[in-house]
C-alpha cells in the first residue's frame, strides 16, 4: 500500500469520526507530533489523551474537507491540506486550517508536523 493510500484512508478515518481507530492504525508508539503553535506531543498514549479531550469538547462539526493530498513515496512523506468548522461544548466556533505533514516508518506514522495553512 503506497503512502498516498495510507494518508487518503487515514483522514477518511477521521471524517467518519474514527480518529482513535486511525491512531491505533496508522500511528507508532513513539509519535513525535509538532503543533502549529511549535507545542510538542510525545508517544501514541500521551496523543490519544490529547484526542479523547478534544473529542469529548466538541458539540458539533459543521463541515470538513481535504483539499490537497500528496506523498513523496520515495522519502515515506505525506502533506495533507485540509480544514474543519467545528463548535466547542462551550459555544465557541472555530475553522481549523492546517497542513499536516506526515514522516512514515513502514506503516506507521513516526513524526508529525501540523502548519496552520492561513499563514502559508
Amino acid at each position: 500500500m503506497s503512502y498516498l493510500s495510507k494518508a487518503t484512508e487515514l483522514f477518511h478515518m477521521m471524517e467518519n469520526g474514527k480518529m482513535l481507530d486511525a491512531l491505533d492504525k496508522f500511528y507508532h508508539s513513539d509519535v513525535h507530533v509538532i503543533r502549529a503553535d511549535g507545542k510538542i506531543r510525545d508517544g501514541i498514549e500521551t496523543n490519544k489523551k490529547y484526542e479523547k479531550d478534544f473529542l469529548s469538547n466538541l458539540q458539533e462539526i459543521y463541515g470538513a474537507e481535504v483539499k490537497a493530498i500528496t506523498s513523496d513515496e520515495k522519502r515515506g512523506v505525506t502533506m495533507v491540506e485540509y480544514w474543519i468548522n467545528i463548535k466547542f461544548k462551550d459555544g465557541t466556533r472555530r475553522k481549523y486550517e492546517e497542513v499536516a505533514v506526515q514522516y512514515w516508518v513502514g506503516d506507521k506514522i513516526k513524526t508529525e508536523r501540523f502548519y496552520d495553512a492561513r499563514s502559508i
